[in-house]
């Protein structure tokens, strides 16, 4: 299997896995998955990364940021209040060079969890 990132061959899974590995960026996937699949993954992951970092610097906390984590990419992180239980909404935005929104997330309530 090849990462659709990097055109590189995958590691193979384990005895216990079926999960593949890309050694380069990180990228996982399942046996039989599409590299659609596998690029939803990853902006998935990437977008837990930057609700984490934004959630522990509203704490005060700094994190250690792998290498793999520093990918290009263009993010916005908007806000609003939740209609539920009155607490903050968070959904990131990708941009394109100039700035203007490409794609966006669902609202996520930090306080409830209610997805809009």
């Amino acid at each position: 299997m090849d990462c659709p990132d990097c055109d590189l061959s995958m590691v193979e899974p384990g005895p216990l896995s079926n999960r593949h590995c890309c050694y380069r960026c990180g990228r996982v996937a399942a046996t039989g998955e599409t590299a659609d699949d596998i690029t939803i993954r990853e902006r998935g992951r990437q977008e837990a990364f930057v609700l984490l970092d934004y959630a522990m610097a509203l704490r005060g906390e700094c994190r250690t940021r792998a290498p793999r984590e520093d990918l290009p990419m263009g993010q916005l992180i908007q806000t609003r209040g939740c209609g539920k239980c009155g607490g903050t909404m968070y959904r990131t935005v990708e941009t394109d060079g100039d700035g203007n929104p490409t794609q966006e997330s669902q609202f996520v309530c930090s306080a409830c969890g209610r997805i809009e």
